[in-house]
């Protein structure tokens, strides 16, 4: 987990911004759509999250102010504003405050299901079992 301010990311977009919150990246979907506007909206590839805001790559379309509709997995429907926009990347203000942890969880519950212990007992090919004793 990374703390940065929205407003000192070189690389992820540019509007200065008083809040710091603590970030977690990952990669996951949501859907986005201005606020008010019928259909599902675009989906998008979340890259971080915080309590207070999210950063993903979204079309050119997006301008700051923009008043935004998100629907995050785990999370629900979320509103905010579009804090800043650059290259292929939006910075998202959430309204109110989420539950940053439930962004991970799979659409099953579980966080992680992707890294779950196996039963089977991988090797490397051609590297012989130790029969040693």
């Amino acid at each position: 987990m990374e703390e940065t301010p929205i407003g000192n990311h070189s690389s992820e977009g540019g509007a200065d911004s008083q809040r710091r919150d603590p970030r977690d990246s990952l990669f996951v979907l949501a859907r986005i759509k201005p606020e008010g506007e019928a259909g599902d909206g675009v989906s998008v590839r979340v890259r971080n999250v915080s309590a207070g805001g999210l950063m993903a790559d979204a079309p050119d379309d997006y301008r700051p102010g923009m008043r935004l509709e998100i629907s995050l997995d785990g999370v629900g429907e979320v509103a905010g504003s579009v804090a800043w926009a650059e290259a292929g990347r939006i910075g998202v203000a959430f309204d109110h405050p989420i539950d940053k942890a439930r962004a991970r969880k799979t659409k099953s519950g579980k966080s992680d299901e992707l890294f779950r212990p196996t039963a089977q007992n991988y090797r490397r090919p051609g590297l012989k079992p130790d029969t040693r004793g």
